[in-house]
Protein backbone atom coordinates (compact mmCIF):
# COMPACT_ATOMS: atom_id res chain seq x y z
CA UNK A 1 0.00 0.00 0.00
CA UNK A 2 1.36 3.53 -0.51
CA UNK A 3 2.98 2.87 -3.72
CA UNK A 4 3.00 6.07 -6.05
CA UNK A 5 3.08 3.72 -9.40
CA UNK A 6 -0.28 2.20 -7.96
CA UNK A 7 -1.79 5.36 -7.19
CA UNK A 8 -0.89 7.05 -10.96
CA UNK A 9 -2.81 3.77 -12.25
CA UNK A 10 -5.72 4.59 -9.51
CA UNK A 11 -5.86 8.34 -10.79
CA UNK A 12 -5.52 7.10 -14.45
CA UNK A 13 -8.97 5.06 -13.85
CA UNK A 14 -10.81 8.02 -12.55
CA UNK A 15 -10.07 10.19 -14.87
CA UNK A 16 -8.64 13.91 -15.51
CA UNK A 17 -11.27 15.73 -13.20
CA UNK A 18 -12.14 13.37 -9.73
CA UNK A 19 -12.36 13.83 -6.14
CA UNK A 20 -11.63 11.07 -3.71
CA UNK A 21 -13.12 11.51 0.37
CA UNK A 22 -12.76 9.20 2.91
CA UNK A 23 -14.77 9.39 5.75
CA UNK A 24 -13.91 7.07 8.69
CA UNK A 25 -16.79 5.07 10.65
CA UNK A 26 -19.72 5.36 8.72
CA UNK A 27 -21.37 3.41 5.93
CA UNK A 28 -21.77 3.76 2.41
CA UNK A 29 -25.17 5.88 2.33
CA UNK A 30 -23.98 8.00 5.62
CA UNK A 31 -20.89 9.28 3.89
CA UNK A 32 -23.27 10.07 0.73
CA UNK A 33 -24.99 11.82 3.06
CA UNK A 34 -22.35 14.03 4.81
CA UNK A 35 -21.81 15.10 1.74
CA UNK A 36 -24.78 16.39 0.69
CA UNK A 37 -26.70 13.44 -0.74
CA UNK A 38 -30.40 13.65 -1.95
CA UNK A 39 -31.92 10.63 0.43
CA UNK A 40 -34.11 9.84 -2.30
CA UNK A 41 -31.41 9.58 -4.94
CA UNK A 42 -29.37 6.63 -3.14
CA UNK A 43 -29.45 3.58 -3.86
CA UNK A 44 -27.37 0.83 -5.89
CA UNK A 45 -26.61 1.12 -9.74
CA UNK A 46 -24.50 -1.24 -12.10
CA UNK A 47 -22.13 0.04 -14.10
CA UNK A 48 -23.86 1.32 -16.96
CA UNK A 49 -26.63 2.94 -15.25
CA UNK A 50 -23.79 4.92 -13.11
CA UNK A 51 -22.68 5.87 -16.44
CA UNK A 52 -25.73 6.94 -18.19
CA UNK A 53 -26.43 8.67 -15.03
CA UNK A 54 -23.22 10.35 -14.75
CA UNK A 55 -23.72 11.43 -18.66
CA UNK A 56 -26.96 12.82 -17.98
CA UNK A 57 -25.49 15.37 -15.46
CA UNK A 58 -22.18 15.51 -17.00
CA UNK A 59 -21.43 19.20 -16.15
CA UNK A 60 -24.10 19.75 -13.80
CA UNK A 61 -24.90 19.89 -10.26
CA UNK A 62 -26.51 17.80 -8.58
CA UNK A 63 -23.29 15.88 -8.65
CA UNK A 64 -23.63 12.35 -9.10
CA UNK A 65 -20.73 10.07 -6.79
CA UNK A 66 -20.70 7.00 -5.71
CA UNK A 67 -19.42 5.18 -2.65
CA UNK A 68 -17.06 2.10 -1.48
CA UNK A 69 -17.19 0.67 1.56
CA UNK A 70 -13.24 -0.01 2.39
CA UNK A 71 -12.96 -1.80 6.27
CA UNK A 72 -13.17 1.37 8.58
CA UNK A 73 -13.64 4.08 6.09
CA UNK A 74 -15.96 4.83 3.31
CA UNK A 75 -15.04 6.35 -0.14
CA UNK A 76 -17.16 8.69 -1.87
CA UNK A 77 -16.27 9.28 -5.45
CA UNK A 78 -16.64 12.08 -7.55
CA UNK A 79 -16.52 11.45 -11.30
CA UNK A 80 -15.55 15.24 -12.84
CA UNK A 81 -16.76 16.87 -9.48
CA UNK A 82 -15.26 18.29 -6.67
CA UNK A 83 -17.43 18.65 -3.93
CA UNK A 84 -15.46 16.68 -1.35
CA UNK A 85 -12.59 19.47 -2.06
CA UNK A 86 -14.64 22.37 -0.23
CA UNK A 87 -13.34 22.85 3.20
CA UNK A 88 -16.47 23.80 4.41
CA UNK A 89 -18.67 20.57 3.51
CA UNK A 90 -15.12 18.50 4.11
CA UNK A 91 -15.22 19.89 7.99
CA UNK A 92 -19.22 19.23 8.27
CA UNK A 93 -18.53 15.84 7.07
CA UNK A 94 -16.26 15.42 9.77
CA UNK A 95 -18.23 15.95 12.81
CA UNK A 96 -17.88 13.00 15.56
CA UNK A 97 -14.99 11.54 12.98
CA UNK A 98 -12.64 12.72 10.63
CA UNK A 99 -12.24 12.99 6.59
CA UNK A 100 -10.02 13.20 3.76
CA UNK A 101 -10.56 14.43 0.75
CA UNK A 102 -7.96 14.40 -2.66
CA UNK A 103 -8.69 16.35 -5.83
CA UNK A 104 -7.46 15.78 -9.18
CA UNK A 105 -7.89 18.47 -11.60
CA UNK A 106 -5.97 18.66 -14.77
CA UNK A 107 -7.72 22.19 -15.54
CA UNK A 108 -7.41 24.19 -11.98
CA UNK A 109 -5.83 23.17 -8.96
CA UNK A 110 -5.87 19.63 -7.17
CA UNK A 111 -6.55 19.66 -3.53
CA UNK A 112 -5.95 17.72 -0.16
CA UNK A 113 -7.45 18.36 2.57
CA UNK A 114 -7.79 16.50 6.60
CA UNK A 115 -10.73 17.51 8.62
CA UNK A 116 -11.22 16.36 12.41
CA UNK A 117 -14.95 16.87 13.82
CA UNK A 118 -16.04 20.06 12.14
CA UNK A 119 -12.69 21.62 11.37
CA UNK A 120 -10.23 21.74 8.88
CA UNK A 121 -6.92 20.53 10.06
CA UNK A 122 -4.90 21.55 6.79
CA UNK A 123 -5.81 21.87 3.80
CA UNK A 124 -3.04 22.46 0.72
CA UNK A 125 -2.34 22.23 -3.11
CA UNK A 126 -0.16 18.80 -3.82
CA UNK A 127 1.61 21.02 -6.96
CA UNK A 128 3.14 23.49 -4.33
CA UNK A 129 3.06 22.11 -1.25
CA UNK A 130 4.63 25.44 0.70
CA UNK A 131 4.17 25.18 4.44
CA UNK A 132 3.65 28.92 4.19
CA UNK A 133 0.47 28.15 2.30
CA UNK A 134 -1.22 25.47 3.86
CA UNK A 135 -4.40 26.45 5.93
CA UNK A 136 -5.94 25.23 8.85
CA UNK A 137 -6.01 25.15 12.55
CA UNK A 138 -3.18 22.99 12.76
CA UNK A 139 -1.96 23.26 9.14
CA UNK A 140 1.78 21.61 9.78
CA UNK A 141 0.56 18.52 11.38
CA UNK A 142 0.55 16.59 8.09
CA UNK A 143 4.44 17.38 6.92
CA UNK A 144 6.30 14.77 8.27
CA UNK A 145 3.79 12.14 6.89
CA UNK A 146 4.29 14.32 3.63
CA UNK A 147 7.43 14.28 3.52
CA UNK A 148 7.40 10.79 4.20
CA UNK A 149 5.92 10.39 0.64
CA UNK A 150 8.17 12.40 -1.16
CA UNK A 151 6.74 15.88 -0.56
CA UNK A 152 9.19 18.55 -0.73
CA UNK A 153 9.23 22.10 -0.17
CA UNK A 154 8.49 23.86 -3.42
CA UNK A 155 12.66 24.91 -3.37
CA UNK A 156 13.96 21.81 -2.99
CA UNK A 157 11.28 19.98 -5.23
CA UNK A 158 11.94 18.30 -8.65
CA UNK A 159 10.07 18.81 -12.34
CA UNK A 160 9.35 14.68 -12.12
CA UNK A 161 8.38 14.55 -8.35
CA UNK A 162 6.42 17.75 -9.01
CA UNK A 163 4.40 16.12 -11.97
CA UNK A 164 3.53 12.98 -9.65
CA UNK A 165 2.12 15.81 -6.56
CA UNK A 166 -1.85 14.04 -7.32
CA UNK A 167 -0.41 10.49 -6.82
CA UNK A 168 1.75 11.30 -3.79
CA UNK A 169 -1.60 12.90 -2.31
CA UNK A 170 -3.88 9.77 -2.64
CA UNK A 171 -0.90 7.21 -1.19
CA UNK A 172 -0.76 10.16 2.05
CA UNK A 173 -4.23 10.24 2.08
CA UNK A 174 -4.16 5.54 1.64
CA UNK A 175 -1.27 5.82 4.12
CA UNK A 176 -3.46 8.16 7.00
CA UNK A 177 -6.56 6.39 6.37
CA UNK A 178 -4.69 2.85 6.39
CA UNK A 179 -7.08 1.60 3.22
CA UNK A 180 -6.75 1.66 -0.52
CA UNK A 181 -9.03 2.60 -2.78
CA UNK A 182 -9.31 -0.09 -5.58
CA UNK A 183 -8.92 0.22 -9.49
CA UNK A 184 -11.82 -0.24 -11.50
CA UNK A 185 -14.17 1.32 -8.95
CA UNK A 186 -17.03 1.39 -11.62
CA UNK A 187 -16.76 -2.25 -12.75
CA UNK A 188 -19.46 -3.78 -10.38
CA UNK A 189 -22.49 -2.22 -8.53
CA UNK A 190 -22.24 0.33 -6.46
CA UNK A 191 -24.28 2.30 -4.18
CA UNK A 192 -25.27 5.78 -5.82
CA UNK A 193 -26.44 9.64 -5.53
CA UNK A 194 -26.72 13.25 -6.26
CA UNK A 195 -24.94 15.36 -4.32
CA UNK A 196 -26.26 19.06 -3.67
CA UNK A 197 -24.05 20.69 -0.61
CA UNK A 198 -26.22 23.97 -0.33
CA UNK A 199 -28.36 21.91 2.48
CA UNK A 200 -25.38 20.44 4.12
CA UNK A 201 -23.17 23.30 4.95
CA UNK A 202 -25.21 25.83 6.48
CA UNK A 203 -23.45 28.63 5.02
CA UNK A 204 -20.98 29.52 3.11
CA UNK A 205 -18.62 33.00 2.82
CA UNK A 206 -19.39 32.94 -1.16
CA UNK A 207 -23.00 33.73 0.06
CA UNK A 208 -22.15 37.35 1.08
CA UNK A 209 -21.74 40.41 -0.67
CA UNK A 210 -17.85 41.28 -0.59
CA UNK A 211 -16.11 44.41 -1.90
CA UNK A 212 -12.28 43.56 -2.01
CA UNK A 213 -9.95 44.37 -4.58
CA UNK A 214 -11.47 41.57 -6.42
CA UNK A 215 -14.92 42.66 -7.07
CA UNK A 216 -15.77 44.23 -9.49
CA UNK A 217 -19.22 45.41 -8.89
CA UNK A 218 -19.88 48.98 -8.22
CA UNK A 219 -22.65 48.83 -6.41
CA UNK A 220 -20.94 46.55 -4.07
CA UNK A 221 -19.26 49.02 -1.90
CA UNK A 222 -22.08 51.20 -1.01
CA UNK A 223 -24.15 48.54 0.08
CA UNK A 224 -21.25 47.01 2.01
CA UNK A 225 -20.48 50.25 4.04
CA UNK A 226 -23.74 49.96 5.00
CA UNK A 227 -24.09 47.23 6.40
CA UNK A 228 -20.66 47.00 8.11
CA UNK A 229 -22.02 50.35 10.06
CA UNK A 230 -25.26 49.05 10.87
CA UNK A 231 -25.88 48.19 14.55
CA UNK A 232 -26.38 44.09 14.75
CA UNK A 233 -30.36 44.74 15.70
CA UNK A 234 -30.64 46.85 12.30
CA UNK A 235 -28.32 44.54 9.93
CA UNK A 236 -30.71 41.37 11.17
CA UNK A 237 -34.41 43.69 11.10
CA UNK A 238 -33.17 44.26 7.42
CA UNK A 239 -31.82 41.36 6.59
CA UNK A 240 -35.17 39.77 7.01
CA UNK A 241 -37.15 42.32 5.83
CA UNK A 242 -35.09 42.51 2.31
CA UNK A 243 -35.29 38.73 1.96
CA UNK A 244 -39.08 38.98 2.49
CA UNK A 245 -39.34 41.09 -0.09
CA UNK A 246 -37.18 39.42 -2.52
CA UNK A 247 -39.51 36.34 -1.87
CA UNK A 248 -42.67 38.48 -2.35
CA UNK A 249 -41.00 40.08 -6.00
CA UNK A 250 -40.24 36.66 -7.18
CA UNK A 251 -43.66 35.36 -6.10
CA UNK A 252 -42.22 32.66 -3.40
CA UNK A 253 -43.86 34.35 -0.38
CA UNK A 254 -46.39 31.82 0.44
CA UNK A 255 -43.94 28.96 0.24
CA UNK A 256 -44.81 25.84 3.15
CA UNK A 257 -42.17 27.18 5.86
CA UNK A 258 -40.28 29.94 4.59
CA UNK A 259 -42.38 32.43 6.37
CA UNK A 260 -41.38 30.15 9.69
CA UNK A 261 -38.03 30.20 8.40
CA UNK A 262 -37.42 33.85 8.45
CA UNK A 263 -39.60 34.55 11.86
CA UNK A 264 -36.45 32.18 13.24
CA UNK A 265 -33.75 34.33 11.37
CA UNK A 266 -35.25 37.64 12.46
CA UNK A 267 -34.60 36.35 16.47
CA UNK A 268 -30.96 35.01 15.31
CA UNK A 269 -31.53 30.99 15.69
CA UNK A 270 -32.21 30.10 12.10
CA UNK A 271 -31.07 26.77 11.24
CA UNK A 272 -30.57 24.88 7.87
CA UNK A 273 -33.07 23.91 6.03
CA UNK A 274 -33.76 20.46 5.91
CA UNK A 275 -33.98 18.68 2.79
CA UNK A 276 -37.24 16.94 3.02
CA UNK A 277 -39.04 19.57 4.81
CA UNK A 278 -41.59 21.17 2.68
CA UNK A 279 -39.70 24.41 2.14
CA UNK A 280 -36.38 22.13 1.46
CA UNK A 281 -38.44 20.57 -1.39
CA UNK A 282 -38.94 23.73 -2.94
CA UNK A 283 -35.70 24.63 -2.06
CA UNK A 284 -34.43 21.70 -4.27
CA UNK A 285 -36.91 22.59 -7.29
CA UNK A 286 -35.54 26.19 -7.09
CA UNK A 287 -31.99 25.19 -7.32
CA UNK A 288 -32.49 22.39 -9.72
CA UNK A 289 -34.52 25.36 -12.05
CA UNK A 290 -31.17 27.73 -11.56
CA UNK A 291 -29.04 24.74 -12.62
CA UNK A 292 -30.74 24.36 -16.02
CA UNK A 293 -31.27 27.62 -16.90
CA UNK A 294 -29.21 27.68 -19.86
CA UNK A 295 -31.57 25.34 -21.35
CA UNK A 296 -34.18 27.73 -20.86
CA UNK A 297 -35.54 30.62 -23.02
CA UNK A 298 -34.56 33.89 -22.20
CA UNK A 299 -37.89 34.95 -20.02
CA UNK A 300 -37.26 31.78 -18.29
CA UNK A 301 -33.48 32.04 -17.96
CA UNK A 302 -33.81 35.16 -16.17
CA UNK A 303 -36.11 33.91 -13.36
CA UNK A 304 -34.09 30.87 -12.90
CA UNK A 305 -31.00 33.14 -12.65
CA UNK A 306 -32.70 35.25 -9.96
CA UNK A 307 -33.87 31.88 -7.88
CA UNK A 308 -30.25 31.34 -7.73
CA UNK A 309 -29.60 34.84 -6.45
CA UNK A 310 -32.57 33.95 -4.14
CA UNK A 311 -31.67 30.81 -2.73
CA UNK A 312 -28.07 32.25 -1.79
CA UNK A 313 -29.26 35.12 0.23
CA UNK A 314 -31.95 32.47 2.01
CA UNK A 315 -29.18 30.28 3.40
CA UNK A 316 -27.16 33.28 4.15
CA UNK A 317 -30.17 35.05 6.04
CA UNK A 318 -30.17 31.86 8.13
CA UNK A 319 -26.76 32.87 9.61
CA UNK A 320 -26.25 33.56 13.33
CA UNK A 321 -23.89 36.50 12.67
CA UNK A 322 -26.27 39.53 11.83
CA UNK A 323 -23.59 40.92 9.81
CA UNK A 324 -23.33 37.90 7.77
CA UNK A 325 -27.05 37.90 7.22
CA UNK A 326 -27.44 41.28 6.32
CA UNK A 327 -24.50 40.79 3.59
CA UNK A 328 -26.27 37.69 2.15
CA UNK A 329 -29.37 39.60 1.65
CA UNK A 330 -27.80 42.46 0.12
CA UNK A 331 -25.81 40.27 -3.03
CA UNK A 332 -29.08 39.98 -5.08
CA UNK A 333 -29.66 43.91 -4.91
CA UNK A 334 -26.24 43.92 -7.42
CA UNK A 335 -27.52 41.11 -9.87
CA UNK A 336 -29.73 44.28 -12.06
CA UNK A 337 -32.63 41.53 -12.11
CA UNK A 338 -36.08 43.59 -12.33
CA UNK A 339 -37.15 43.59 -9.47
CA UNK A 340 -34.65 42.04 -7.31
CA UNK A 341 -31.81 44.41 -7.68
CA UNK A 342 -31.92 48.13 -9.09
CA UNK A 343 -30.66 51.72 -8.36
CA UNK A 344 -34.00 52.04 -6.04
CA UNK A 345 -33.88 49.01 -4.28
CA UNK A 346 -30.24 49.51 -3.23
CA UNK A 347 -30.90 52.89 -1.88
CA UNK A 348 -33.91 51.53 -0.39
CA UNK A 349 -31.74 48.94 1.96
CA UNK A 350 -28.59 51.36 2.32
CA UNK A 351 -31.73 53.95 3.73
CA UNK A 352 -32.74 50.94 5.98
CA UNK A 353 -29.63 50.37 7.52
CA UNK A 354 -28.92 54.08 7.83
CA UNK A 355 -32.31 54.72 9.82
Amino acid sequence: MGDLAEAERVWDDLGEIACLTFVRGVDEAEALLRLGAYPDTIGEKNPDEILELLQEFEGDTPQVAIALGLGPWSVVVELGGFCGADHLLLSAASVGTEAIAVLRHDYASAEFAYAVDGALITGFEPSYPSPALMHGVDSQRLWPAMHAVGFRHPDEDGEERMQRTTAMALVLAQRITGVAVPLGVLDQRRLCAELEPWFTVAYDPGDLLSADRFTLDPHAAPLVAAVEAATPATQRRVAVAEVRRQASALGLDGTPGLDDALNAAATGAGSPIAVDSPLGRHVRAWLTTTQTASALDPGQRQHAYALGWFTTALRGVLNPDPRAAALAAAKPLTSEIPGLGDHALRAKMIEALRG
